[in-house]
């Protein structure tokens, strides 16, 4: 296996492909980087063109072996499937170290003053979760790519998987969000009087208001007053336990986590107190990433054992 692994990377050492995706990682980390130097807030879109680069790199580099009959010849001259897949692991993880630490250079580089607010030890473990979240995408689009003869498909199926996971998240969120009960308000609107519509243009007028325009220009102004206000479950509110597989299935997605990340760090740019619930759950996120690339390496190597190489 290490004699694979050596071929691999001389081969890389040599390839504009790597080149070129190293440099792209560069430039996200820049745009990013620049993004939280003039917004001072961390935004995971910027974070979603990395992830993009590690699938299309990973796709297209195995892809090739599968094209040009480098995975055939390799079993040919003796070596196991096992022996293969573990060194393309071993190289993917690699390969998403590099370009993980190539990104965040410089835009920790170019938004150094913002990120001096935020404690080191959140830091630190944003940094180890990072990495981790994108070991655990390059296992994913690894097990995808291997077990997809066609670089192309492959390609488009984890560019397909990225989107499908990133939205999962949000709408996973979304229904984590949901109250358990929705308050109605019973209004009424009443014509105010010309005193509280010369308030409302000096704008001193303090309660709820709005105006209408007839059909000659007339413009009435109204006044709203609360009546009563009532809850009622919520229908879109889900039962604890649903709720708590939820949130699991959000902390191990790549892009559950990439989401509480930078909810934690842009809190600790406004905020002084410790941020006490996000900081417990970051530091069990390298533990989910592990648990994920474990399952997905068992799976894949299971699965691609049962592959017919041609």
């Amino acid at each position: 296996m290490c004699n694979l692994i050596h071929a691999e990377f001389y081969r890389y050492k040599h390839s504009r492909l790597f080149w070129i995706s190293v440099l792209a990682a560069f430039l996200s980390g820049i745009v990013y980087g620049l993004t939280v130097f003039r917004m001072e807030v961390f935004d995971d879109m910027f974070v979603v063109p990395l992830f993009v680069v590690l699938a299309i790199f990973i796709s297209l580099t195995i892809g090739r072996e599968y094209s040009d009959g480098t995975i055939r010849n390799k079993i040919i001259a003796g070596k196991t499937k096992t022996v293969i897949l573990m060194s393309r692991l071993f190289i993917s993880v690699a390969i998403s170290v590099i370009m993980s630490f190539v990104f965040l250079l410089p835009c920790v580089l170019i938004a150094a003053t913002v990120f001096v607010k935020i404690p080191a030890s959140v830091l630190l473990w944003t940094l180890l979760g990072f990495f981790m979240l994108n070991i655990s995408w390059a296992v994913i689009f690894t097990f995808m790519t291997s077990l997809i003869t066609n670089r192309e498909i492959s390609a488009v199926i984890n560019l397909i998987l990225i989107l499908g996971i990133m939205f999962g998240s949000y709408q996973l969120e979304s229904f984590i969000g949901q109250p358990e009960f929705i308050e109605i308000e019973e209004t009424s609107n009443v014509r105010m009087t010309s005193e509280e519509i010369k308030q409302v243009q000096e704008g001193s007028f303090d309660g709820s208001y709005f105006w209408e325009t007839d059909e000659n220009g007339t413009v009435t102004y109204y006044k709203t007053f609360e009546l009563s206000k009532t809850k009622e479950p919520n229908p879109a509110y889900f039962g604890e336990s649903v709720r708590t597989v939820m949130q699991t299935v959000d902390n191990i997605l790549p892009h559950g986590q990439i989401n509480k990340y930078v909810s934690c760090l842009t809190y600790y740019i406004y905020e002084d107190v410790p941020y006490a619930e996000e900081y417990e759950v970051i530091e069990r996120y390298p533990i989910y990433s592990l648990g994920l690339i474990v399952v997905v390496s068992g799976i894949g190597l299971l699965l691609f054992h049962k592959k017919d190489i041609k």
